[in-house]
């Protein structure tokens, strides 16, 4: 009796955290950020597939580390963006779009600007009148656009564990 019942009960266990994993997979989440990348793969030199923009509602099918690969139902594409650019939040799209609300919350605008802002460098600068900040200063103006960091990876012989620029 004992080896019929441990068999049975462990593909019970299993079958419902499939169902579980599956419906977590499920899951829509909105991009928190003003514009970010679908990629090729979970990393950030991997080639862009599609770009996706502010509340714009994306189907998550993967997870995998710190990696969320989503479906942009505007697109039809799909890849895996970082889940810093991702909120469960519905957010109201940003004025200017078709059918976009006039505003936003408070709280909104507060996760659509996460990150270092001005204010918080401001604030960190008049703390830290002892740094010299020239070299950062050079390195926020530097812009590189995807196919630049492509040839950069090559040139370097820069080979992404996984996917990655092509």
């Amino acid at each position: 009796m004992k080896r019929v019942v441990i068999p049975a009960v462990l593909l019970l266990l299993s079958i419902l955290l499939a169902g579980t994993a599956f419906t977590a997979l499920e899951k829509e989440m909105s991009i928190q950020v003003a514009e970010t990348q679908l990629r090729a793969a979970p990393a950030y030199y991997g080639s862009v597939i599609a770009t996706v923009g502010y509340a714009e509602r994306l189907k998550i099918i993967d997870t995998k580390g710190s990696w969320v690969k989503a479906l942009s139902p505007r697109t039809k594409a799909a890849g895996w963006l970082h889940i810093s650019t991702l909120t469960s939040k519905k957010l109201a799209p940003r004025s200017g779009r078709k059918g976009a609300p006039s505003s936003v919350s408070a709280g909104e605008l507060s996760v659509a600007e996460k990150g270092f802002t001005e204010q918080i460098e401001q604030d960190y600068r008049q703390k830290h009148r002892d740094i010299d900040f020239t070299w950062v200063d050079r390195m926020e103006k530097i812009s590189m656009s995807a196919s630049q960091s492509a040839a950069f990876l090559k040139e370097g012989q820069i080979k992404p564990a996984e996917g990655g620029a092509q």
